[in-house]
């Protein structure tokens, strides 16, 4: 049975970062090499494509560990290396309840008011429901254990918050919309092909600011995030030559 790292486990270099993360948003102080080895910890966890980690569920309780028990955090502190532990299992980051219909996690579909928290509070948040996701991945089939994997069953059932999710943790912005239903910026739309197994991904902007030589490059950029988030996602012309994609989950 895999157990959670301890706080003393750490590295100096890991200790630091954790103990300096941003005490709001729990993202990492220290270096990407840092990030990676406590993301391969499931302490942390990647958001988008420049290189950011937040701390997860279980890495902001081994903060709370670090805190608690004065752990030192200075080069020369020992650090245990368990290479025979066995990788842990998260505990349920933020947001996996809100991706079960509870209402902690709102996915950003395109079609809702412009987010009113922090950046770096919504990076945080989507972060770890990214992680959530993963984790459903890896309990469902293990696909995902040295990848994203494909979209589970769960998934599928509700595909358009899926597909959002996976555009906003790849670093994506969505669109949004004002109280009159007027587009207030430009980014992703997710919703319902009307095709079984498949959602509609958009871009969108503001008037005319969206045309159809940027939708298509930006589409072109989305279906790439999705396809190395597991699903796939093809570019299609509908009425006016306004371009969309089509995504369905990938095959394991």
């Amino acid at each position: 049975m895999s157990q959670r790292p301890k706080a003393k486990s750490l590295t100096p270099a890991q200790r630091r970062a954790v103990v300096a993360s941003d005490p709001a948003t729990g993202e990492l102080a220290g270096s990407p090499a840092t990030g990676a080895a406590l993301r391969d910890r499931g302490l942390a966890v990647a958001y988008g494509p420049a290189g950011r980690y937040y701390l997860t569920e279980a890495g902001l309780t081994v903060r709370e560990e670090l805190r608690e028990e004065s752990v030192p955090v200075t080069p020369e502190s020992p650090a245990a290396t368990p290479a025979a532990a066995a990788r842990p299992a998260p505990a349920t980051p933020a947001g996996q309840a809100g991706a079960a219909g509870s209402g902690a996690f709102a996915a950003a579909t395109g079609d809702g008011p412009p987010r009113e928290e922090a950046p770096g509070l919504r990076a945080a948040a989507v972060a770890r429901a990214w992680a959530g996701l993963l984790e459903i991945r890896r309990v469902t089939d293990g696909s995902a254990g040295t990848g994203p994997g494909a979209p589970a069953p769960w998934e599928r059932a509700r595909m358009v918050w899926a597909v959002s999710l996976a555009l906003e943790a790849a670093g994506v912005p969505p669109s949004a919309v004002d109280a009159g239903g007027r587009r207030t910026r430009a980014g992703y739309r997710v919703l319902d092909s009307g095709e079984p197994g498949a959602v509609r991904v958009e871009w969108r902007g503001p008037t005319a600011s969206a045309g159809r030589e940027r939708a298509e490059r930006e589409l072109r950029v989305c279906a790439e995030r999705l396809t190395g988030c597991g699903w796939e996602a093809l570019l299609y012309w509908g009425a006016r030559r306004i371009p969309f994609l089509l995504v369905t989950p990938g095959v394991p």
